[in-house]
Formats: C-alpha cells, sequence, structure tokens
C-alpha cells in the first residue's frame, strides 16, 4: 500500500445489524489515539475512581489497563509479532470504541523503542459519525462475546444487561447475536444485577471478581426457587459471599446440599462452605469415594430391577444367576475378611 493511499484510507464496508456501515481504514500515528473512559474492561473501576472525586483521564486509564495481566500477555504477543494483526475501532476524533488494550500495548512499545517504526503507528478503522451507541454495543458483543476476543464474565455480562434494559432488545434477539441459550442469558442479566447490589452493600475491591459466585448461584434450580420463596436468602449469600465462606465459586455447588443438611448448616455459618462438606462427606461416603458411589448405585440399580430382568432370573437364566451369584460371594469374602454379619 502507498503512502498517498496510507493517508487518505480505505473504504470498507460490514454487515452489522442488518445494514452496510461504510468504514474507513486509516493509518494513524500512536499518539492519535485516546482511550475510551466507557472501556467496558473497566466500567467498575472508572466508577470507583469518579465516586472518589477523582479525575479519569487517559493516563489513568492507561496505568488501569496496564496493571491488567492479560494486556502485559498482549504486550510480549505485539512485540513478537512486529506489530498488530487486528485493526482498534475508533470515532474520527481518534477515541478507541474498540481496541483500547492494544493502543495501550502499542504506546508502552514506543516508548520501549522510540526510533521502531513498527510501533510507531497502526491502521485503525474509522467509524462513520453517525455510528450510534447502540450499533456501537452490537459490534462490541459480535467481537467480544459471540467473536474470538472474549471479554471477562462481567463484562460480558453487564454487555447483556445494557442491551436488554437501555436498548430494550429482546431474548430471542441476544440469544441469536451472541449465540446463546434463553437461561443463559437470564442467568448473566441475574447475576450482574446480583453483583451489582453485592458491590454497593460492601465496596468490596475485588467485587467483579466474585460475579462468577453470583453466576454459579443463579446456574442451580434449586437455589433461584430458594430466593424466590425466601426474599431474605439472597442477603445472606451475599454475606456469605463477601464473609469469604466460598473460597472458589465453584463452591456454590455444594450450597444446595447443605442448606438441606442441619449440621452442614451450622458448620457453614460459622465457618465456610469446605467445611461444611466435610459434614456431608462424613454422613455419606459415596461423596468422596469411588467405592462406595458404586455400592449405591448397585443398590438402586438392584432395588429398581426391571420386571423383564426379574422374570429372566426366575427361569433360571444362568448368565444372569452367575453375575448374582459373584456379587454375593465378593460380599461374603469382604465380610468374613472384616469380621462383620451381613445377615441383617
Amino acid at each position: 500500500m502507498s503512502r498517498d493511499t496510507e493517508q487518505r484510507g480505505v473504504i470498507l464496508k460490514v454487515r452489522l445489524g442488518n445494514q452496510d456501515v461504510i468504514l474507513e481504514r486509516r493509518h494513524v500515528p500512536v499518539q492519535f489515539l485516546k482511550l475510551d473512559p466507557m472501556n467496558q474492561r473497566l466500567s467498575h473501576q472508572v466508577g470507583q475512581l469518579r465516586r472518589g472525586g477523582k479525575m479519569v483521564s487517559d493516563e489513568a486509564l492507561h496505568q488501569l489497563l496496564w496493571a491488567l495481566d492479560q494486556v502485559k500477555d498482549l504486550y510480549q504477543s505485539v512485540l513478537q509479532n512486529g506489530g498488530l494483526i487486528e485493526d482498534p475501532f475508533v470515532r474520527v476524533d481518534g477515541l478507541v470504541v474498540e481496541g483500547n488494550c492494544r493502543t495501550v500495548v502499542l504506546r508502552e512499545l514506543h516508548r520501549r523503542f522510540p526510533e521502531d517504526k513498527r510501533f510507531a503507528g497502526l491502521y485503525v478503522r474509522v467509524l462513520p459519525t453517525e455510528f450510534t451507541e447502540e450499533q456501537l454495543l452490537t459490534l462490541l458483543g459480535e467481537l467480544h462475546i459471540a467473536g474470538k476476543i472474549e471479554w471477562r464474565a462481567y463484562e460480558q455480562a453487564e454487555y447483556v444487561w445494557k442491551m436488554s434494559k437501555s436498548f430494550k432488545k429482546n431474548d430471542d434477539f441476544l440469544a441469536s447475536h451472541l449465540r446463546w441459550t434463553r437461561a443463559k442469558l437470564a442467568q448473566k442479566i441475574s447475576a450482574y444485577e446480583e453483583t451489582k447490589i453485592y458491590l454497593s452493600e460492601t465496596s468490596d475491591p475485588d467485587g467483579i471478581n466474585r460475579f462468577s459466585h453470583f453466576e454459579e448461584f443463579f446456574k442451580i434450580r434449586d437455589l433461584r426457587e430458594r430466593a424466590r420463596r425466601e426474599p431474605n436468602f439472597l442477603r445472606e449469600f451475599r454475606i456469605w459471599v463477601f464473609q469469604g465462606k466460598f473460597p472458589d465459586a465453584k463452591d456454590v455447588r455444594v450450597l444446595p446440599e447443605v442448606l438441606e443438611h442441619r449440621e452442614a448448616l451450622k458448620v457453614l455459618r460459622e465457618k465456610t462452605i469446605q467445611e461444611a462438606e466435610g459434614i456431608l462427606n462424613r454422613a455419606d461416603l459415596s461423596r468422596n469415594s469411588d467405592l462406595y458411589f458404586s455400592v449405591d448405585q448397585t443398590t438402586w440399580q438392584l432395588r429398581n430391577m426391571p420386571l423383564g430382568e426379574v422374570k429372566a432370573l426366575g427361569r433360571h437364566d444362568e448368565v444372569r444367576v452367575s453375575k448374582l451369584r459373584e456379587l454375593k460371594r465378593a460380599l461374603d469374602q469382604v465380610a468374613d475378611t472384616a469380621g462383620i454379619d451381613l445377615g441383617n
């Protein structure tokens, strides 16, 4: 591509939201770009800065993004590649609406290698002036949820919530747009709303990392139904999350069993879910023993044996009868070795 063509730009046509959108691909110096304070990755941190009365400057945004581990990883990738693979999307004034992490990486590389032309400029895709916020959200969804450059779970949920509540997109549209099920949409929206309540109640500095706890909660039917029946249950769950009773979000999956066991629930309220699960494990060996899980499964299968199988045994089907005899011999051997009576 010639320098003259680089300066004039190349006109591109993309399909978005059932209509054609005209973009201009242009080469610009890295200094032309401005970070977006509405960046989805930083919505929570920016909100905290504003509530604290601090200015959300371009440099502040740069430092927030540069502190992210995935941006450091991207830095190494761009350095090894010798430049960007994907073009950022920008407004006509240089505001980066998609590609803020790549902008920070290129800035850092340009600071480190000021004479290296590979990091002094980049190609961008300039949006038309009439490009709406709704179109922008649709584009971001295609790139960061349905596409290959994924946001974190909280950022995805915030996006879905905005599309649903601010732009009144129905479940059918969102399910098709994001390639998600309606159930997943509902879980994401509920988990996002509950995380927002949690953040307002606790001011937990790691609050957005607790989103996965609430997402696990709303995946579990028993917990959703309990929350509908008991208005204070979600508030208690938020307190448990803040108290660190679930060291890992996956620990929430054990909660329905704990709630049904009086002693385990008491331990959860005093300690953690892991210690509560220990009570369940001692009460039911099959929870953490493959052997006793198999025993439980075999017992259930025998108690619920199909009538056809019972009749086959009654006809003295030797193949079937031999299997049960072998099972009995194994049980008798275990009983003899352990010195126990399995008579009752």
